[in-house]
């Protein structure tokens, strides 16, 4: 951890492979992240445009619409560029901040994929469901129940703090991030997004 290059991963590589293979490997890790990157600036903004399109957000129609030489929404990919650059600023000024952040990302994607589980099994049979090509059949309710049993308990699980006795300084403010969103998302809901 106290490795003079800063980086513990990157030591690992220099040490593994010296000057020449640490270096080459630790390309591939840019590389992977810079992959990932786009995969996900494909997703946040594809998001992004279909809140604008249904017109969830402020300036929906500048957001949502797409141009006419590309046939791609720009504006909505500016925007998330634009809104992500600014939250990883928040790590400039303070690293507790935006690791609160960026801990809520892996319960909070857990969280959005059991919401379509749940939504499911409370409308059964109050609002026609048509299944796709794939069903499990009468196992469907008891993997449902163990994926959101699963999913309830690691996100629990991943709002702890990492280090014990716990401090102002290594206290997890993830759950503090997941109310300001989850209590944010009530109120523009309310406000008008439900219309």
């Amino acid at each position: 951890m106290a490795t003079p290059t800063g980086l513990p991963v990157a030591q690992i590589f220099l040490n593994a492979g010296g000057k020449t293979g640490g270096t080459v490997m630790w390309f591939f890790v840019i590389l992977v992240q810079f992959f990932t990157g786009c995969s996900a600036m494909l997703a946040n903004s594809r998001m992004a445009w279909a809140f604008a399109r249904d017109a969830a957000f402020p300036f929906s129609d500048f957001w949502a619409k797409v141009n006419n030489v590309t046939d791609t929404p720009i504006n909505a990919v500016w925007l998330v560029v634009i809104f992500c650059s600014c939250l990883n600023m928040i790590g400039i000024g303070s690293t507790l901040t935006i690791l609160s952040i960026f801990n809520i990302t892996a319960p909070a994607l857990d969280i959005s994929y059991i919401a379509v589980i749940v939504a499911h099994r409370w409308y059964e049979g109050k609002v026609q469901f048509h299944p796709g090509p794939f069903t499990m059949g009468r196992w469907s309710k008891p993997v449902n129940a163990i994926a959101v049993t699963w999913v309830c308990f690691i996100s629990v699980i991943l709002f702890f703090p990492t280090a014990r006795p716990v401090t102002a300084t290594n206290m997890n403010y993830a759950i503090c991030v997941a109310a300001f969103i989850g209590f944010f998302s009530m109120i523009w809901w309310y406000a008008g997004a439900r219309k």
